[in-house]
């Protein structure tokens, strides 16, 4: 791990790690999962079964070859939907002693095609299924026609922290990489009276405004350090996150951790908010509108612009829900006893459970 870095996409392992448990982190390196190496027919191969029954055969095959390396495990925990999706095969035949427990996020949408959702429920019969939002934990129940657990996830409220000293860096900060950023409708929404709008993202972005800023950021490639976006949070009046129509928890580490660090943080009324119970409108967030609204996004800014002790209020109560509730001492919790569910055996001696956990 890196130092001096945050934890929660780890999803628990440091925390478990210095518990006492017996957990090793395997990188996808270790699996020898590159696409980018395979030849055409094998690539074609791929994407024509994808899209036929959503299955990544060609990981699939690269898990299968590659297994022995999974080191005798008793439980293999998974977060790629590309990884859980191949574990799961390998169970079904026979392939993969281990028991594996996978978080999915993002699997199934209500416009997934009915094949692929057959095929869903047929693979994943025998692996354990966590959601990280709640709609999307319903809709997996709907689809595999068995309990999918809610773990709330959780970012490093020890990284994520409020600025020493109070500075206002005079923009207001939109953030995020996946395909359910709606920066189109922000953009035509950002009127020019409006502050400075910083764009950090790898995504395409038109904009001639003279108050838009687009900076080229990706997580994968660490073209901003953690260090960085944490500043670019710390400094910025607020953060506003524009989210298309979707089940999926969208925006939901980036407003977490701009909540850590004590901001308000704007987000669309959309069907995948993750936690109404802490994501509540004026008191610990503010609700956007509606999907696609730009109306309701112009007039929401400009409310907010006008409400300054409003901002700061929202943010200190954004900080406490972090402190008590969402950060990653909870979410290993919570993520311990589903593992031990699984095993049917404790991880850690005499581990106390943390208030919340599931």
């Amino acid at each position: 791990m890196v130092a001096n870095a945050p934890r929660e996409f780890f999803y628990g392992f440091s925390e478990l790690a210095a518990a006492g448990a017996d957990v090793r982190l395997l990188p996808d390196s270790a699996l020898g999962f590159d696409g980018r190496r395979a030849g055409v027919l094998a690539r074609g191969f791929n994407a024509l079964i994808y899209r036929l029954a959503g299955i990544p055969a060609l990981a699939a095959w690269r898990l299968a070859t590659s297994r022995r390396r999974l080191g005798g495990a008793d439980l293999v925990f998974v977060t790629t939907n590309t990884f859980g999706i191949g574990l799961a095969l390998l169970k079904r035949f026979g392939l993969l002693r281990a028991k594996v427990l996978f978080l999915a996020m993002g699997l199934v949408e209500p416009h997934t095609p009915r094949r692929w959702r057959l095929v869903f429920r047929w693979v994943l019969r025998d692996v354990a299924v966590l959601a990280l939002a709640e709609q999307d934990a319903r809709l997996l129940t709907e689809v595999l026609r068995r309990q999918v657990a809610y773990v709330p996830f959780g970012v490093d409220k020890t990284f994520w922290t409020p600025a020493p000293d109070a500075v206002d860096g005079g923009y207001i900060l939109s953030i995020g990489n996946d395909r359910h950023r709606d920066f189109a409708t922000l953009v035509a929404a950002w009127r020019p009276e409006f502050p400075l709008l910083k764009i950090v993202t790898h995504l395409p972005v038109e904009t001639a405004a003279a108050n838009v800023e687009v900076i080229r950021g990706d997580w994968h490639s660490q073209a901003l350090s953690d260090a960085e976006i944490r500043e670019l949070m710390r400094l910025a009046r607020f953060v506003v996150l524009p989210i298309r129509n979707t089940v999926q928890p969208s925006g939901q580490s980036a407003a977490l951790q701009a909540m850590a660090c004590g901001k308000a943080v704007l987000v669309t009324d959309y069907p995948g908010l993750w936690n109404r119970e802490v994501m509540r409108d004026g008191e610990t967030c503010i609700l956007l509108g509606a999907p696609g609204d730009g109306v309701a996004i112009s007039h929401t800014v400009a409310r907010v612009l006008a409400a300054p002790e409003a901002l700061e209020r929202i943010g200190a109560a954004a900080r406490r829900v972090i402190e008590d509730r969402l950060n990653t001492e909870v979410m290993a919790t919570d993520l311990r006893v589903q593992m031990e569910r699984c095993l049917g055996r404790t991880l850690v001696e005499n581990a106390p459970r943390t208030e919340g956990a599931a």
